[in-house]
Formats: C-alpha cells, structure tokens, sequence
C-alpha cells in the first residue's frame, strides 16, 4: 500500500501528505506516515496498522465497529480487518505505522501475526492510555527521519522491531480458542488461500470455479467472502486489477493503453472510470503523482510544523518504550538470567 511519511527536511513549501512511495524500500516490512484530513475508502491489507491521532477528531469503522477517535487516542487495527476512516474535523492530523507482522514472527515473536490485539484508547481509561505512551513514542521515531544520516536505515528497522516487542510483550491480546472459533479461522484461511490466488497468481478463475475446487457451494463461498472482507468476490478482484495497474504506472514508463490491456481491461471508459473512483484521479494523473487513493490530503507548512512538534513530545518516551520492548524495566529482572560463555557448549 503506498503512503507518505514526514520528513523534517521537507517542511519548506506546501507538504503533499498523499498516498506517494513508502519509505525506504530496504525497510518493507513497516511503514510510517502522516497525513492530514482525508476520507479513506473500505479495505484491508495484510499488515498490522497503528493508528494514532495527533489533532482533531478521527472516525473509524472497523470491522462493522464504529470507532470515534480524539487527540492521544490510539488504535491497532489488526491484520486482514476490513476498515474505512473518516476525518470528522479539517485540521485532523494522523500518524500511521504498518508492520507486516508475518515478517516479525519469523524474526522470532512467534504467534505475533495470529494475536488479535486489544487496543482502542478510546474504550479505556487513563491508565490504558499511559500504557499505550511509549508505543507513541516508538511510532513518533519511525516518522521523524533524520535525513542525511547515514545510519537512519538502521535506526529506523531497530525502532520497527521495538515497536513490534513492544506490542508483543505489553498489549492486550485474544487468541481463537474455544467453541466456534476454529470454524471460524478455518473459513478465514480458506478466504486468505483464495485471496493469495487471486493477488499472486493472476486467478481469474470465477466464484464458481473456486467454489467447486474448494468444495463448497456457491452461496457459502459468497457469503464467507462478504463476512471476512466486506465487499464482494468481483469487487475484490477488480480492486486487485485496479492495484496492479497502478503499480505498473509507478513503476514503469507503459503506455496506460497498454497497462489496462494487461489487466484485463478492455473498455477504456470502464477502466478510467473504476480507476477514478477507486484512486480518486486518472490514471496519467496518478502517474504524475497525484493519486491519493480515493482523496486528497494536503499538509500545509504549518500543519507539517504542528505534527512535528506533537510528534517530537511523543517521542520523549522512547527510553521507556526501549526499556519496555527490551525486558530490562524493573519488574521483570527476576526473568533475566545470564547466558553461558560463548565456549561453554564446545567442551
């Protein structure tokens, strides 16, 4: 998914706060960004996005929930959870971070991707909220990019990797146990399996074909589809077709005559206008980098100075936060053994 992140050397002119390049392309596995008041269609992703809102009032629905967000509050929106938000106020400020939590399991948090973690600021009290400061203070670094560092990269994939431990070790979480809980994971599986397909395979297989080979009727497929993503089996995979064309127009010098044919596009006028409603500009406007995934959000200097200073007294927690990932704080020092000399196991 593309989105911008602040830098705070780009705080001279107007900031384009729009869905443009990610970070660093070394760093896949997270991504961080800011961005102003902007209405964000239905979707979901694969990464884990923590949401935290600096200024003015945020809205939500997440998985059929309705979320209303203040300034401080915060929010994990858990991997594969369909969702759309809002800007309720114009001077909305917002920090994001994704982490691909399938990357951090393998990296040795094992169960990190399957948690469903617990964590609505909103729907706790004080005390949640003080809970929940160093993992701000953790997003807040991911944003602020030191530019003209040399070990910037570094500093920001240690901070991703803090933010996920802090996660892992400190948030709330539920596990699906229990009555018809497996159900319920089998038919989301088999979903994500369908939806692998479709996105790495260039599966253009209909519902039905699908539904034989998985043994199932039409109906049922149907119905588990619009329960785990929201949105229908077509709509998912012209949503598919529609990402890839705009992945090639970032990438590639194509002609969008010959990138629409690529994709299963062949009525011009179906195609810039799905593209329209879906990226909320044409397709050559969105090669120029005016694609904003379905709105536009500005930050003006000022608003790019404001996130700035909300972002830098957030960050003052990041010692704690360290100290917290790390397992170094007070009261886990009676888990903290020590390990045996490097030459121990030879002899």
């Amino acid at each position: 998914m593309n989105i911008a992140y602040l830098s705070p050397g780009e705080l001279r002119g107007k900031q384009d706060a729009g869905f443009e390049n990610h970070a660093p392309t070394a760093t896949r596995h997270f991504w961080a960004f800011v961005h102003g008041a902007i209405d964000v269609p239905y979707h979901w992703h694969r990464e884990m996005e923590i949401l935290l809102v600096l200024r003015g009032r945020f809205r939500l629905v997440v998985d059929g929930q309705l979320c209303e967000m203040n300034p401080d509050d915060v929010i994990i929106i858990n991997s594969d959870v369909p969702h759309n938000s809002t800007s309720v106020s114009p001077d909305a400020l917002i920090c994001g971070v994704h982490l691909d939590g399938a990357y951090f399991e393998r990296l040795g948090l094992p169960g990190f991707s399957s948690r469903h973690y617990l964590c609505r600021t909103f729907l706790h009290g004080r005390s949640f909220m003080n809970r929940t400061a160093p993992m701000k203070a953790l997003m807040a670094r991911l944003v602020l990019d030191q530019t003209g560092h040399l070990e910037e990269m570094m500093v920001r994939d240690t901070t991703a990797n803090l933010l996920a431990c802090f996660i892992y070790r400190a948030i709330p979480y539920q596990e699906s146990e229990g009555g018809e809980a497996p159900l319920r994971s089998a038919s989301r599986n088999r979903i994500l399996k369908i939806m692998d397909a479709v996105g790495g395979q260039d599966d253009n297989r209909t519902l039905s074909e699908i539904a034989d080979a998985e043994g199932l009727t039409l109906s049922h497929l149907s119905r588990l589809f619009k329960r785990h993503l929201g949105i229908g089996y077509r709509d998912y995979c012209l949503n598919q077709r529609l990402d890839a064309a705009a992945h090639e127009l970032r990438i590639t010098d194509h002609t969008i005559s010959m990138i629409m044919e690529r994709n299963s596009f062949g009525n011009p006028a179906v195609f810039y206008n799905k593209f329209r409603a879906r990226f909320g500009c044409s397709p050559g406007e969105f090669r120029r980098g005016q694609g904003l995934r379905g709105a536009r959000s500005k930050l003006t200097e000022e608003d790019a100075s404001e996130a700035l200073r909300l972002l830098t007294q957030h960050a003052v927690q990041i010692g704690k936060a360290a100290e917290i990932s790390l397992g170094v704080n007070a009261t886990g020092r009676r888990e903290v053994t020590l390990r045996a000399p490097y030459n121990a196991g030879s002899r």
